[in-house]
Formats: structure tokens, sequence, C-alpha cells
């Protein structure tokens, strides 16, 4: 595998090149191409080249005709070598880059950012991190009653129509006014199946 996780792609240029090939013959192209970015070579071998591109057996003679034009001999392909080494190259600089940004910017005051920082983040810490008051516990032996009062409470503030009798649901809805004299008459008709 390869450290560099990306490669150019010249649109113009790769359509010019390719537009003759079928889907399946591109597509195949194109997980070679990605095959030798990442291990800058392709083997010269079918059975593994058909594993590579995803083509069957039965197809893969027809498809490397199309595709092997775009080769060089052992399926090189040199612009792409270019590119890896210009990739490569750009990869060092900033790498080298990165480490003489950090060494100046840890090194500049180096004696004193260790102790400096040792001091800092445990009171930093401290007071981001002041615990909340722990709640009063209740006593043991009334939990299961103040459970039972909340649910009494909860039902008696909600009527649940799914829970009632049709009576009791018939009743319910007439008193809040959502089944008139009409409608209850209707229901009760047709709830006696009437």
């Amino acid at each position: 595998m390869t450290d560099l996780a990306w490669m150019k792609t010249y649109i113009g240029d790769e359509a010019a090149m390719t537009s003759h090939l079928s889907a399946e013959e591109f597509g195949a192209f194109e997980r070679l191409r990605r095959h030798y970015w990442q291990h800058a070579m392709l083997p010269d071998d079918d059975v593994r080249l058909m594993r590579i591109t995803g083509v069957d057996a039965d197809r893969w003679e027809a498809v490397r005709s199309a595709i092997c034009s775009l080769f060089d001999d052992g399926w090189r392909l040199p612009r792409l070598d270019d590119e890896r080494e210009a990739a490569a190259v750009k990869r060092e600089i900033a790498i080298d880059r990165a480490r003489k940004g950090a060494d100046a910017r840890w090194r500049r005051n180096a004696s004193s950012n260790a102790p400096r920082m040792l001091e800092a983040m445990p009171k930093a810490m401290l007071e981001q991190c002041t615990p909340a008051p722990a709640p009063a516990p209740a006593p043991e032996d009334s939990a299961p009653e103040r459970k039972e009062d909340e649910v009494a409470l909860t039902r008696a503030r909600e009527a649940n129509v799914l829970t009632m009798s049709m009576a009791e649901a018939e009743e319910h809805l007439r008193k809040t006014g959502a089944l008139g004299d009409d409608a209850a008459n209707t229901y009760a008709t047709a709830s006696r199946g009437g």
C-alpha cells in the first residue's frame, strides 16, 4: 500500500483516452489504475488481474483486449508513475515542513512549556469539572408508594379512551364535547349492531 491517499484525475484527458470503452471495460481500467497507484505496479498474471478488476473469466479476454492498449509493456502506466513521484515529493515536503513547524513551536520555550502545563492543566480541570451536588436520598420504604401515587395522578389527569369500556368511553366523549347527541345516537346504534 501507499501513503499517497489521493491521485489527480485529468477528466478531459481521461475521457478522450477511454471514450471508446464500454462501462465494464472502463470500470476494469479504472480499478487497474487505482491498484497501480497504490502498489506502483500491476501483476503480469491474468488471474490476479481478473480479481483486481472483478471481471469474470468468460469476459476477461474481451475486456483485456480492449484495455491493454492503454498500458505500456508489462502493464505500466508511465504518466501515473510521474504523478506518483510528484505526489510523493510533495508529501515529503509537507511532512518536513510540519515537523519543522512543530519543532519551532515546542522547542522555542521547551524548558518552560512543560512545567507550566503541569501547573495549569490540573487547575483548569478542577475549575471545569466541579461536581454537581448529590440529590438527597429518598427513604427506601416510600419509593413504591410514591410511584403508585404518580401513576394514579397521571391516570386521573389524562383519560385514556383506549383502556375504558364502551360505556365509559361514550360518556367521556360526550362530557368533553367530542361526541354530540346526534353522533352519540349513531355511535350507540352502531355499537349495538343495529
